[in-house]
Formats: structure tokens, C-alpha cells, sequence
């Protein structure tokens, strides 16, 4: 989904029961972490509270009040650090081992990508809504009564469902899905790790409702909802919830979703509630003799945010080019993942085969081999992007865009640094030449990015100092570890022992 334009400064009216005036957004303020956004993590919000969200609803026109529809889940993301935060040193705690940060910014770094596309982008999903609404309902659905509350729950987790479900089941919809399931790790950083083309093509599945009659602020405002409340069901941490496993999707149902193991492969499809798999016969619940082995079925050996968004669309292009007939080149796209020719639609797929002990297929994961120094410099790195990011967002809540020139000039600095921050995690070879190159462009041209007002003046000079840093730190280590080299080879050449290790 891509989230309207947030709620303008207007005059009260009747039925608004918020300030006249809307005050400086502060990403870290006291009102991120009440308790209405806890409660929202779990879809704990009264019909009133849901109407509330709306902002001033007198005399709006329908798409208007869309317009005013409040951003929750990027006000959320506050309560998303410290949740992430909380994880980490509980699992380490519990299990003695950390989450790796390589993952960790990976998947943060694809959420960034994600969210920054829907500030971007036009909400074409929320006017073709609002235009099928306006003349084509059944009804207008309140948004203000429990009843209502109930139906446009159900209404948007059976769209998410179905959403999801292709999602998995086409390959085109994968290759957007499978970003969120490329983690080898299963925590709440893991719930972040989102599409960048997943937004432009979720809306379609919700479009029923504008049939039936919930106004575009409602679904709006029940689709962020359902989002949140599939943010906390990413954990190992909490085992079954008992009776509730009946109803509610859970971390246990989500762990068996997000396993690669032919037991588990495309089940549990619901965003809140289970009961559309056990209606539609995808549900499979998680069995402790079978533990999930997260990640995909073809193993993805990068760090890098940017890749692992098109990387399944480079494998349609070559299976695309690879088929003769026009029919299977359409049905490489559009047909199950495993899908060949002459295979079934959805391809073939052997659940019986059992991954019963890890000694026998080992837990698998990915990390690269770089040195400390070069993980803490991807770290500090991706803090230093971070304020950007926050900048954007402070300035479209605050009811101060960008232009589209300052828009495209984040988007892409942003867009270049976290693919870069992932390569060097990755100890890609080119990292020495595009990070001096970087760093320096950066440091030259920091003044003409947008975002960084008087007020963060201090971050300002934090920044600078690292990105100069930085601009003399990969040349003079290249001299260094040349220097060292040429005196570490005796003067006739390498060794006979140098040379056979090398052909090893």
C-alpha cells in the first residue's frame, strides 16, 4: 500500500476530535512510544480510535479524508528500533548468540528502500479506490461502529490474504515477495525487509471493499493496522499462544511460513487471522520435530538491499529469454515460481521429503568473511544515512515536502549508499574505488542535499568528519596492504610452496 499525503492544518469541525492546528513532527518524541502504539502493534484499537485517525472529517469529500488519513505506521517506526533492540539482547540472553548485524542492516536497509518508495511515488492505489468507491459502492459502511470495525478487519485480511497468496504462487508477485523471505535469520528486523515493487501492486486485492462500501480512510487505516500487527509475529522468542493458534496468526504459524523446508513452502498465508488457511487449505502448523531453516530455496549470498529487490526479476528476464514460445515466455512470469514447460501451473512440489535431523542438512547461513573494522565502517555508514531518511519523513509529516528535484536527490543518494553499505559487508572487490568515490561526492556536495537543517548542525559536522574520513581511509588502506605485500615477497619471487598454495 502506498500511504496518503498526511493531514493538513485545518480549522475544527464537528467530528474532529483533535487539535486545530497539528504541532512539529519529532520522530523521537514522548507521543511515539504511548500506549496506543503498542496496542496498535496488535490491532488494540477502538472504532473511535480508527474514526479519530481520519483527522477532521467535516465536509470532506471522500478523498479528502483519505488525504487526512494518519500516517501510524511511520510514527511506529520509533517503537520499532527499541523493539528490535529489546529482541537482540533477550535472544542474546537466552540463547547466547547475537543477531548478526550484517542481517540486521540488510534488512532495515530494504524497509528504508521500501517506505521511501511510497513517500515518492503517487497514490495511485488510494485514487483508483477512491474513484471505484464513488461510483460503484453497495453502501457506505460507517467507520466509527464495532460492527463495522469487525468487517473491515476480516475484509482487509481476507485482501492480504489473497495478496499474499500470489505473493507466493506467482512468479512475478515472488520475485517483489521474496525480498521479505531472502533473510536466513527469523527476528523482528526480518519484518522490515519489504519490496520496493510490492508497492504498486498490492492495491488491486483490496478493491472489493470499495465495492462493498468501506471508505477509502477505512481501508486506509485497516491496512496499516494489519501490517503492524504482523510486525511481532517475526520472533523466535514467543512459542505457542495456545487456544489463540486457532484464530490469530502467530509467531509460530509465521516461523512455519517463512521455512524453506518442503513441508513448509507456501502455507499460512494470513496477515492477523489464520482461519483463511484452514477455510482455503493452506494452513500447516509448525512441527517441533522439523524445525524451519529460514531463507530461500536458492540460497542468496549478498548483503546488498538494492540486489536482493531485483534479483528474481534478472531470473524471469533469463528464464523469459530462455523459452521460444510467446505462451511459455508469458507463462515464466505469470505461472507458479516452479513452473517449466510442460510442468503444472503451479510446478511441483514434494512435501513428504523431511529435513528430520540438522546434522543432515545443516542450518545454513550466509556470512561473509570481512574483517571487524569493515563491519563497524558499514554500521556507522548506515547511522549516517539514516538522518536523511528521518528528514524526509519529518518534512512530509510536518506538511513540508520536497520537491520532486530534492525527492530524486535522496532517493538515489540513499539508494546508491545502501547498496554500497551492503557491498561492503559483502567485501565485494570494487568497494575501495565506489566508497572513495562516494564519500567524496557526498562530502563535496553535502550542502546541496536536502533535509539537514540549522538545528542538526552538530549532525552535520558528525557526518562530514566521517565521510572525510572516510575519502582517505580506502586509499591509504590500499597503499598500506600494497606496501606490506611487496615487503612481505622475497626479492626472486614467491616461494615453490606460494605458488602451489595459490593453485590450490
Amino acid at each position: 500500500m502506498i500511504l496518503p499525503q498526511p493531514p493538513l492544518p485545518v480549522e475544527s469541525g464537528e467530528g474532529w476530535t483533535g487539535n486545530a492546528s497539528i504541532p512539529q513532527w519529532n520522530f523521537f518524541g514522548p507521543d511515539k512510544f504511548d500506549v496506543f502504539h503498542l496496542r496498535a502493534l496488535f490491532y488494540l484499537v477502538t472504532p473511535k480510535e480508527v474514526a479519530n485517525l481520519t483527522g477532521p472529517n467535516h465536509n470532506l469529500s471522500y478523498a479528502e479524508e483519505a488525504h487526512h488519513v494518519q500516517d501510524v505506521f511511520s510514527d511506529t517506526i520509533p517503537v520499532f528500533m527499541v523493539l528490535c533492540l529489546i529482541e537482540a539482547v533477550v535472544s542474546f540472553i537466552v540463547t547466547g548468540r547475537l543477531f548478526p548485524v550484517s542481517d540486521t542492516i540488510t534488512s532495515w536497509s530494504a524497509g528504508l528502500l521500501s517506505h521511501m518508495t511510497k513517500i515518492c511515488v503517487k497514490t495511485l492505489d488510494v485514487g483508483l479506490y477512491t474513484w471505484l468507491f464513488t461510483h460503484y459502492r453497495l453502501t457506505i459502511i460507517p467507520i466509527d461502529t464495532w460492527w463495522a470495525w469487525a468487517a473491515a478487519l476480516l475484509a482487509t485480511d481476507f485482501g492480504y490474504y489473497w495478496f499474499h497468496r500470489a505473493s507466493h504462487e506467482i512468479n512475478l508477485f515472488w520475485a517483489a515477495h521474496q525480498v521479505h523471505h531472502s533473510s536466513e535469520e527469523f527476528n523482528f528486523s526480518v519484518a522490515l525487509r519489504q519490496s520496493v515493487v510490492s508497492n504498486f501492486g498490492a492495491w488491486v486485492f483490496y478493491l472489493p471493499m470499495a465495492l462493498l462500501g468501506f471508505t477509502p480512510a477505512t481501508f486506509l487505516i485497516h491496512h496499516q493496522l494489519n501490517l503492524l500487527y504482523q510486525f511481532w509475529i517475526h520472533t523466535s522468542l514467543i512459542k505457542n499462544l495456545g487456544p489463540l493458534e486457532w484464530i490469530l496468526n502467530t509467531p509460530s504459524h509465521h516461523r512455519a511460513h517463512h521455512g524453506r523446508n518442503p513441508l513448509y513452502i507456501d502455507i499460512n498465508y494470513g496477515g492477523v487471522l489464520i482461519i483463511w488457511d484452514r477455510l482455503f487449505g493452506t494452513f500447516i502448523p509448525e512441527n517441533e520435530k522439523e524445525p524451519a531453516l529460514y531463507g530461500l530455496v536458492g540460497r542468496l549470498e549478498s548483503h546488498n538491499a538494492v540486489w536482493v529487490q531485483v534479483l528474481r526479476l534478472a531470473e524471469i528476464r533469463r528464464r523469459i529469454a530462455a523459452n521460444t514460445s510467446l505462451g511459455d515466455k508469458i507463462s515464466a512470469a505469470l505461472k507458479g515460481p516452479r513452473w517449466r514447460p510442460g510442468l503444472p501451473f503451479f510446478g511441483l512440489l514434494d512435501r513428504t521429503i523431511p529435513i528430520a535431523k540438522k546434522e543432515e542438512h545443516p542450518e545454513r547461513k550466509y556470512q561473509s568473511k570481512v574483517p571487524r573494522w569493515q563491519k563497524i565502517y558499514a554500521t556507522i555508514h548506515f547511522l549516517t544515512v539514516m538522518p536523511w531518511f528521518l528528514a524526509m519523513l519529518r518534512g512530509y509529516e510536518n506538511h513540508e515536502p520536497y520537491s520532486t528535484s530534492e525527492t530524486l536527490l535522496t532517493f538515489v543518494h540513499m539508494t546508491i549508499s545502501l547498496a554500497n553499505i551492503g557491498s561492503v559487508f559483502d567485501g565485494r572487490s570494487w568497494i575501495p574505488l565506489t566508497e572513495t568515490a562516494r564519500c567524496a561526492f557526498l562530502f563535496l556536495f553535502f550542502n546541496f542535499l536536502p533535509g539537514l537543517e540549522d538545528e542538526y548542525e552538530y549532525m552535520r559536522s558528525i557526518m562530514r568528519t566521517v565521510l572525510l574520513l572516510s575519502v582517505f581511509l580506502w586509499p591509504v588502506r590500499h597503499y598500506l596492504t600494497t606496501t606490506s605485500a611487496h615487503a612481505a615477497t622475497p626479492a626472486n619471487g614467491p616461494s615453490v610452496v606460494t605458488k602451489v598454495e595459490k593453485s590450490k
